[in-house]
């Protein structure tokens, strides 16, 4: 019960200093931010991690400071470096510098948590999808245990949210043909999950453009054109550089695939350059070495 109260006044602390630091940021008092709906205290409270404020103060705080939820959880994401994100983002930097010391240490790390923690299955899932990238940084495969544990979980999930299309999105190479089908015409049906919210649209064009490229390795190209088509519908805006130019690159290689070698190749490896003169570096060299296999 007293851990339990710590990681309480834990969090209240971080959440309560994110939305101090968006405050004055933004140079709005306690009083623009309260306007006299609750007092002044209480947000001085709240924002020092002194107290912890009801969800319909909190919403009238975030209103009142022109802030939308989804924005608020974006910062304090990244500013607090949340155990989760700072999690990912070693594990995706981990994967495409191809650092398999690393990758093998972050293995075993999760292993130990999983282990002593065994009640905590997000803990189990995150060592699975560790595994996952593994094993893709390296070309090996992952046993077939790991992919119905993983499998099991997508599916006991009635409403995915962005932890759920982060497991697919990285394991999804080890899927068959007929679940790769299946979770991702899911992914198509949920416009409504990522039409209005900025980070759970690029999330999901990240994982549609993995799809694709599951689909051109495995030369599946009414599959793989599917998808393409749908991403070249939502006419993926200027915001989303990165996205923008893998598209274009899958685009070259279903050309390439397609038997238009020469454009499609020469495509692919434009695209390469875009991403190292951006400073991509490690990107465009993986990309750089696909072309190579073709």
């Amino acid at each position: 019960m007293k851990e339990n109260i710590q990681m309480d006044k834990k969090l209240n602390l971080k959440i309560g200093e994110t939305f101090a630091l968006i405050r004055k940021a933004k140079g709005l008092t306690l009083k623009d931010v309260t306007t006299g709906e609750f007092s002044e205290a209480q947000q001085s409270k709240f924002e020092s991690g002194e107290s912890d404020i009801t969800v319909s103060k909190f919403f009238v705080s975030l209103k009142n400071s022109n802030v939308s939820l989804d924005e608020f959880q974006t910062i304090y994401d990244n500013y607090t470096a949340s155990e989760n994100y700072s999690f990912r983002r070693e594990l995706s930097q981990a994967y495409v510098k191809r650092d398999l010391v690393k990758l093998k240490s972050m293995v075993k790390e999760w292993e130990g948590k999983s282990a002593n923690f065994p009640t905590r299955k997000y803990y189990k899932i995150d060592e699975k999808v560790v595994r996952a990238i593994l094993a893709l940084a390296s070309g090996s495969k992952i046993m077939k245990e790991d992919v119905l544990f993983i499998t099991d979980y997508l599916d006991d999930v009635q409403e995915w949210g962005r932890y759920e299309l982060w497991i697919f999105g990285n394991c999804l190479n080890f899927f068959d043909n007929t679940m790769l089908s299946y979770y991702g015409s899911y992914i198509l049906g949920r416009t409504n999950f990522y039409h209005t919210i900025h980070l759970n649209q690029q999330i999901v064009i990240r994982t549609l453009l993995n799809i694709i490229n599951v689909w051109l390795l495995r030369s599946d190209l009414v599959q793989a054109f599917k998808y393409i088509n749908h991403l070249r519908a939502m006419e993926i805006s200027s915001d989303f550089f990165y996205e923008k130019i893998m598209l274009k690159y899958h685009e070259g290689h279903y050309e390439y695939l397609q038997g238009f070698r020469e454009k499609g190749k020469k495509e692919m490896q434009k695209c390469a350059d875009t991403l190292e003169y951006y400073g991509e570096v490690d990107q465009a060299r993986n990309l750089e070495k696909e072309i190579e296999k073709l």
